[in-house]
C-alpha cells in the first residue's frame, strides 16, 4: 500500500472486496483543500452540466462501468441484476441537468448565487462534507454527494459496507467528464466501531451528513462539534393509503399494480418503500385479491434477490403470525407461493411496523381515512413517504392532515420509491442547509446597479 493508507476488505459470503483506507488524514485534508479551491473556480452550471453528461453515460444499461458494478452489487446485495437496474434508473434520472437546476432554484432561488454576489447576495458551502452513508440501495449516496459538489464543498464520502461499489465506479467516470469534481471526493471505509477513523475524518469537515438507523446515527450524533452543519437520515417508515373512490376510478387491478410495483421496488428495502397499504374497506379485499396477481408478475418481471439466513427466519415468522389470524378471523387472508418471493396480507389490525420489506405486501382494511391516518399516528416520529391514493378536495385535506403528522413527501400509488431531486429529503432544505449566506449592504461601491 501506499505510505499514509491501509486496506480494508468488504465481504459476502465467498466474496470480497478491497480498498484503501487513508491513515494521513492531514494529508487527506491538504488535498481536499488543493482540490477544493479548484471545485470553487468551476461554474456552478458548469458543475451541474459535468454531473449529467456522467448520469447521461450512466443511464445507459450496456456501459461496461455499470455493468460491472451492478454485477458487484448483486453479489453484495442479494438483489437480481433487473432490480439493481431499475433502481440506477430511477436515481440516475435524477442526476440530469433539469433536475439539478430546478432543485437549485427550489432552494436557492438563484444557482449563480453559488459563484458569486448575485444581486447583492451570495451562498457559500461548507469546505469539507463528510458523508457516513449505509443500507444495501443502490445509487443511495449519489444525492448527497451530488448536493455537497453543487454547492462546490469537498467530500470524504464512508460507502456503505453492503453496497460498496456504484461512489467509486460513478466518480470514475465523473473523473473522465470533469476531473475536478472527482478529485475533490475521498470515497473510502471504515468499521462502525473504529471511532479514531470517524474523528479523524470529522476533524477534516465543517459538514456531516449521517444515513442509518437510530442508534448509528446517535453515536455519529454525539460526535458532531457545535460549528460543524449536521444532517440525519435515520430510520424511517413509509406506508400508502387507499381511499373508495380512488380504487372505483381506476378499478382494483390497476391500483393493485401500483402497489406491487411500490412494495417490489428495490425488494421493499428502502425507506421510500411502503411497509403496508391502509385501504377503505369497500375494496380492501378486491385490491388484496388482485395484489397477489400482481406481485407474481412484478416477481416475475424482476425477480426478488436472495434472502439471508436471518431474514428469511424473520420473513417466516411474519407469514405465520399472518397465517394464524387468517385462521381465526373472517377478515384476514394470506396469499404466498410456497418460496419467499412475495406475500400478500389481509387484515383488520395494523400490526407493529418492522421495515423489514422482503415484498411483503400488507392491506389493512379501514373505515375511512380519518382512520387511516390516526392508525399511523403512533409511528409519527419516523414517518416519511406516504402512497396517496384519493381523489378531489379529499386527497388535498388528507395530505394536509399527513404533512401535520409529520410526513415528508405525498405522491401517488406506484410512485413511491422515485422521489424526485426537488424533495426536500425528510423535509428540511438539503441545498440550502450546506449553505451560509452573505449580504452585501450599505455599501454603494458594491451593491449591484440599478436602472
Amino acid at each position: 500500500m501506499p505510505p499514509g493508507e491501509a486496506q480494508f476488505v468488504l465481504r459476502s459470503g465467498e466474496h470480497e472486496w478491497r480498498g484503501a483506507r487513508p491513515t494521513d488524514w492531514a494529508a487527506v485534508g491538504e488535498g481536499l483543500r488543493a482540490a477544493r479551491e479548484r471545485l470553487r473556480a468551476l461554474p456552478v452550471r458548469r458543475i451541474v452540466e459535468a454531473i449529467d453528461t456522467a448520469a447521461e453515460r450512466w443511464a445507459k444499461r450496456d456501459l461496461a462501468e455499470r455493468r460491472a458494478a451492478v454485477r458487484d452489487a448483486a453479489l453484495v446485495t442479494g438483489m437480481s441484476e433487473e432490480t439493481i437496474d431499475r433502481a440506477l434508473d430511477a436515481e440516475l434520472g435524477n442526476l440530469r441537468a433539469e433536475s439539478l437546476l430546478a432543485a437549485l432554484e427550489r432552494e436557492l432561488g438563484d444557482p449563480e448565487v453559488l459563484d458569486g454576489f448575485r444581486g447583492g447576495t451570495t451562498a457559500i458551502g461548507p469546505r469539507t462534507v463528510l458523508a457516513v452513508f449505509s443500507g444495501n440501495v443502490p445509487g443511495l449516496p449519489a444525492r448527497s454527494l451530488v448536493r455537497a459538489l453543487l454547492v462546490k464543498a469537498s467530500v470524504i464520502a464512508k460507502v456503505p459496507a453492503k453496497e460498496p461499489h456504484f461512489t467509486a465506479a460513478f466518480l470514475r467516470t465523473l473523473h473522465d467528464v470533469e476531473p475536478v469534481l472527482a478529485d475533490a471526493v475521498v470515497a473510502t471505509y471504515w468499521d462502525r466501531d473504529d471511532h479514531a477513523s470517524l474523528d479523524a475524518a470529522l476533524g477534516q469537515a465543517d459538514a456531516v451528513i449521517a444515513y442509518g438507523g437510530d442508534e448509528a446515527c446517535s453515536a455519529i450524533r454525539a460526535r458532531v462539534l457545535p460549528h460543524q452543519v449536521y444532517e440525519e437520515h435515520g430510520h424511517k417508515l413509509s406506508f400508502g393509503v387507499v381511499s373508495d373512490a380512488y380504487v372505483e376510478l381506476h378499478g382494483p387491478a390497476e391500483v393493485a399494480r401500483r402497489i406491487a410495483a411500490d412494495c417490489s421496488d428495490f425488494d421493499q428495502h428502502a425507506c421510500l418503500s411502503p411497509q403496508v397499504y391502509l385501504v377503505q374497506a369497500g375494496h380492501a379485499r378486491a385490491v388484496a385479491r388482485h395484489l397477489a396477481d400482481a406481485m407474481r408478475r412484478a416477481a416475475a418481471d424482476s425477480p426478488p434477490g436472495a434472502i439471508d439466513v436471518h431474514d428469511a427466519a424473520a420473513l417466516q415468522r411474519r407469514r405465520l403470525v399472518a397465517e394464524w389470524r387468517a385462521a381465526t378471523t373472517d377478515d384476514s387472508e394470506v396469499w404466498s407461493p410456497d418460496g419467499l418471493e412475495w406475500t400478500v396480507v389481509l387484515d383488520d389490525v395494523l400490526l407493529p411496523l418492522s421495515g423489514s420489506g422482503n415484498r411483503v405486501a400488507r392491506i389493512v382494511s379501514v373505515p375511512d381515512l380519518d382512520a387511516a391516518v390516526e392508525h399511523v399516528r403512533p409511528y409519527a416520529e419516523h414517518l416519511q413517504n406516504c402512497g396517496l391514493g384519493a381523489v378531489g378536495e379529499e386527497a388535498l385535506r388528507v395530505a394536509g392532515e399527513l404533512a401535520r403528522l409529520g410526513v415528508s413527501r405525498v405522491c401517488a400509488p406506484g410512485a413511491m420509491t422515485r422521489a424526485g431531486f426537488t424533495w426536500l429529503h425528510d423535509g428540511l432544505p438539503r441545498i440550502a442547509g450546506l449553505v451560509r449566506w452573505c449580504d452585501v449592504e450599505l455599501h454603494p461601491e458594491l451593491e449591484p446597479a440599478t436602472s
